[in-house]
């Protein structure tokens, strides 16, 4: 193939590449990635994956095994339900988001291990942390695209 043939090759290929683009409307990535969001519910599974956390210490004061499972389960499924949003349209929130919802469904697991006692509510603790760090550190990163709109958040 002669320079001319390779040259016209690699702009149809670029060509082809670029046009494929997100799926997401937008013409700035924090466009899509609000797009994304709203499209994804991303509000309502943070929100969601926050007051199932809040829900377990009230739960296992009670000290009914059942009911601790049921919340501990609860958390599981919501953060396996939240991670099958992602990839997000920004590399960087889809590794905040992954992490933090692995570490929420860590936590259910952990407390599902101990429901009704035990070492495992420590570790469900430690874990209900980072999933809430990871949760600030989206909200930080959607501010810095500037995806969340006029009203500061999702």
């Amino acid at each position: 193939m002669s320079r001319a043939g390779v040259v016209a090759a690699a702009l149809a290929v670029a060509v082809t590449v670029a046009s494929c683009g997100s799926p997401y409307p937008g013409s700035t990535l924090g466009q899509q990635v609000r797009s994304w969001a709203r499209t994804t519910g991303l509000g309502a599974s943070l929100q969601a994956l926050q007051g199932d956390a809040g829900r377990l210490p009230r739960v296992e004061a009670e000290r009914d095994p059942a009911a601790v499972r049921t919340a501990c389960d609860v958390l599981v499924q919501d953060a396996l339900a939240a991670n099958q949003n992602l990839p997000a349209p920004d590399s960087q929130l889809t590794s905040i988001l992954t992490a933090a919802y692995a570490a929420a469904a860590a936590a259910g697991r952990d407390c599902l291990r101990s429901a009704g006692g035990g070492a495992g509510l420590a570790a469900s603790a430690a874990e209900l942390s980072r999933a809430a760090m990871g949760y600030v550190k989206a909200q930080a990163r959607l501010d810095d695209l500037d995806a969340t709109g006029s009203g500061g958040s999702l």
